[in-house]
């Protein structure tokens, strides 16, 4: 497979009002993404609620995806279980479905070393012949990669294809880039600094702000690597303040939120994630607003 690499979406699911997986719009909306141009989807991420599905409920996303991108871009699919059987089970469902590349943490709770999560790395990866992508998430995990450890196990492990990494370190990141091997994506999670990450060495990122704004996403990533770094800085300034706003909830909640205030509703977040705040939700629809006047 090509290296990862552009603007990857983190998509959101879309539920009807009745709370129910709707794969009608999230085939809709994926073919919007596409149509948008950006380099890939993850499904099932970090915006995915994935862990408010059932597990037949995440197999109709990845079949949802998989069909309607039909081989025009990567498809990256999110497994957060902590059992090694039901990841290798997932990676087998995932793979037989057509899907490009498993992205996982290091199992939440345990809080494991980088020595336990290569033996799962590895094991996955015996299992079954699906490319992983490490999730770098240490406000999610538990646990923080460092740049060594993640080149390390790059390096060890030649079924890692991309790293997403979420820590918010850029200068730690620009490290992990230069040790890299040259097969490996190296992605930014945050969409606060992904212009930064580009410049630091990252090869493009999964962004959560990408779901509402993928043209404006892919602008920058396209300036970026045009050599029109001004217009990449605004777009990049540009989002900021929306940024500020959406951080104020767990995500996906005010994500969602923000969709439809650009018109392209996904429905209500499943519990345990509950409707934001009013006042929350008037600060969002105004930095909503703003940016689109801008």
């Amino acid at each position: 497979m090509n290296k990862l690499h552009g603007v990857i979406t983190s998509m959101l699911t879309p539920f009807t009002q009745g709370g129910a997986l709707d794969e009608e719009t999230l085939a809709g909306e994926l073919e919007h993404q596409l149509r948008a141009g950006v380099d890939g989807l993850c499904v099932l991420g970090g915006t995915g609620e994935s862990l408010s599905l059932t597990d037949d409920e995440r197999l109709r996303v990845v079949e949802t995806a998989v069909g309607v991108v039909a081989g025009r871009a990567p498809v990256i699919v999110g497994c957060f279980a902590s059992q090694e059987a039901e990841l290798i089970a997932f990676a087998r469902a995932a793979h037989d479905r057509g899907a490009t590349a498993l992205m996982l943490t290091p199992p939440p709770f345990y809080k494991v070393t980088a020595f336990h999560f290569q033996r799962l790395l590895e094991r996955i990866a015996a299992d079954c012949d699906i490319p992983l992508v490490i999730y770098n998430a240490p406000r999610r995990a538990g646990v923080r990669l460092t740049s060594g450890e993640l080149c390390r196990l790059v390096r060890d492990v030649p079924a890692v294809v991309g790293v997403k990494d979420a820590t918010g370190d850029v200068p730690d990141l620009a490290r992990t880039a230069h040790g890299l091997a040259p097969r490996c994506g190296l992605l930014q999670g945050l969409d606060d600094v992904f212009l930064p990450s580009l410049a630091a060495g990252a090869s493009g990122g999964i962004l959560a702000l990408a779901s509402v704004l993928p043209e404006r996403f892919v602008a920058m990533y396209r300036g970026w690597r045009s050599g029109a770094v001004d217009d990449a800085l605004a777009q990049q300034m540009s989002v900021l303040p929306l940024m500020q706003v959406v951080n104020r909830e767990p995500m996906p909640v005010l994500v969602k939120e923000a969709m439809a205030a650009v018109g392209r509703p996904m429905g209500p977040t499943r519990p345990p994630l509950y409707p934001p705040d009013a006042d929350v939700v008037r600060d969002l629809h105004a930095a909503v607003e703003r940016l689109l006047e801008a």
